[in-house]
């Protein structure tokens, strides 16, 4: 499989999706940003790096108040749930049915409290 894939490229395109993955699960819910760094012990050039690119990419809301706080986009949130839903039929084990619900079930609050001009927090 290394040769028709790339090899190490294929391992480090894999890491950084896990990475990029582990920063938008963590912020599903809105977190601060020390909290966010500790849940995802990357370094902090690479958290940057990462952070900035989800932005950029409308997965990952920035909020700068008193202090700096992250939560996932709703498409954000569309490429988790696809994520996971993709890993269990390419890798197998066993689905999360679990976190694959409260993904859309987070989805459905945010479009229901949007819909009643409700603050999100």
């Amino acid at each position: 499989m290394a040769a028709c894939c790339g090899g190490g490229d294929y391992t480090k395109n894999r890491r950084e999706l896990d990475n990029a993955i582990k920063i938008l699960r963590a912020a599903s819910k809105g977190v601060r940003k020390a909290e966010l760094f500790h849940r995802c012990n990357l370094t902090p050039t690479v958290f940057g790096k990462y952070v900035s690119a989800l932005t950029e990419l409308d997965l990952l809301d920035v909020k700068n108040a008193d202090e700096t706080y992250y939560k996932t986009t709703d498409r954000g949130l569309e490429l988790l749930h696809t994520y996971h839903k993709l890993r269990w039929l390419l890798w197998g084990g066993n689905f999360d049915f679990m976190l694959v619900g409260l993904l859309g079930r987070l989805k459905l609050d945010r479009r229901e409290r949007e819909r009643y001009n409700a603050y999100i927090s």
